[in-house]
């Protein structure tokens, strides 16, 4: 049985999980090997999908799409990178259901070459916290396979981390947002976070 501290205490809607999703504290996130386009899925503790996403093969621009599962019936978020020819990158995120849009993230330019950063903005674009890669991180550059962290903080606190696990074999990475409060930033912008983290560094592996 897992343990109520790892997961938030909210009821399952009748239309299912697609619902709550969001509500998970501590999650896997995993990459498909054998998909022909970039594949990535989180689940829960309990190994229950949560989320898909599969990215479109040849677009020039970062399209992200979250479907609650494989069927891609459900949509639940979508990334979208804001302009092709910004070296720094910014993605927006929004609610497909509704079309707004409920945060971005900015990356820092050359800084993210010695350490990744990320900021982290609201719907407004006022910048609310960032993504800083901690760990070792000049090594990484230097040894491609070794795994890389990040901390998520919204303003002076860490409310998560994403960490990935060192393996010979596919992508295996654990994201735990227990600090991450609802009322603090949308909760839904650290699944977003950690698909596009998975998704960029997919993309520059393939690159190199």
């Amino acid at each position: 049985m897992a343990n109520a501290s790892n997961q938030a205490m909210v009821p399952v809607a009748p239309s299912g999980m697609a619902s709550v999703w969001h509500a998970h504290n501590v999650v896997s996130c995993r990459k498909k090997i054998l998909a022909i386009a970039p594949t990535f899925e989180i689940f829960d503790i309990q190994g229950m999908p949560l989320v898909f996403c599969q990215e479109k093969l040849f677009k020039i621009k970062d399209d992200i799409r979250i479907y609650s599962d494989s069927s891609k019936k459900v949509e639940l978020l979508r990334i979208k990178q804001r302009n092709i020819m910004d070296f720094v990158g910014v993605f927006d995120v929004f609610d497909p259901a509704t079309d707004a849009k409920i945060g971005a993230f900015r990356r820092k330019g050359w800084r993210s070459w010695a350490r990744d950063e990320w900021h982290l903005l609201d719907a407004n674009e006022q910048q609310v916290g960032t993504i800083l890669e901690t760990g070792g991180a000049f090594w990484r550059r230097i040894f491609k396979f070794l795994p890389y962290t990040f901390g998520f903080n919204v303003g002076e606190q860490q409310v998560g981390t994403f960490i990935q696990h060192f393996s010979f074999i596919g992508y295996k990475a654990t994201m735990d947002i227990a600090a991450w409060q609802p009322g603090s930033l949308d909760r839904r912008m650290a699944f977003a976070c950690a698909l596009l983290l998975m998704a960029v560094e997919a993309k520059e592996d393939a690159n190199r």
